[in-house]
């Protein structure tokens, strides 16, 4: 199926849930938020959240600084 990461396109095997994608990705790491169409999906929800054909995921990764 497709889905858009970031506005980059992306096949990938159904079923996956936003964990397993984010392990794909190397993204499981604190300070990593995520949204499937533009609702925020809470990082307690996503090893059961399942990814639909045509979902758009904006990852947003915290990062310190000043």
């Amino acid at each position: 199926m497709q889905i858009t990461v970031n506005h980059q396109p992306m096949a990938v095997e159904p079923p996956i849930s936003v964990e397993a994608l984010l392990q794909q990705l190397n993204h499981l790491e604190k300070g990593v938020a995520l949204a499937v169409n533009s609702k925020i999906i809470s990082r307690s929800r996503w090893a059961s959240y399942l990814l639909s054909d045509g979902d758009n995921i904006t990852l947003i990764k915290a990062t310190a600084g000043g």
